[in-house]
C-alpha cells in the first residue's frame, strides 16, 4: 500500500509541474523578456535627435562615407631581433 501512495504522489508531482510550466513559465518568460528590453532601450538611447535629424536629411539611395584618421600605425620598427640560426645535422 506504501508503494502505491509513492507512486501516486509522484505521479500528481509530475503533473503539478507539468501543468505549472506549461502556464506559467511563458507568463514569467515573458515578464523577464519585457524587462530586458526596457532595460535596453534605457541604456541604449539609439533615438537620439541628431541622428533622426541625420537620417531625414539622408535622401534613399544616398551612400556617405566617413573618412578615418589613418595617422595612427602601430610601431613595428622594434618588434623583435632577428636571429639567424644553422641546421645542425647528427
Amino acid at each position: 500500500m506504501q508503494i502505491l501512495r509513492t507512486i501516486l504522489i509522484i505521479v500528481l508531482v509530475y503533473y503539478a509541474f507539468k501543468f505549472l510550466f506549461r502556464f506559467l513559465f511563458p507568463i514569467i518568460l515573458k515578464s523577464w523578456v519585457d524587462k530586458k528590453t526596457q532595460q535596453f532601450q534605457q541604456q541604449n538611447n539609439f533615438m537620439d535627435s541628431e541622428k533622426v535629424k541625420e537620417f531625414a536629411k539622408q535622401k534613399e539611395g544616398e551612400i556617405k562615407i566617413k573618412p578615418t584618421n589613418k595617422s595612427h600605425k602601430p610601431d613595428t620598427d622594434n618588434v623583435g631581433d632577428y636571429v639567424d640560426y644553422e641546421e645542425v645535422k647528427d
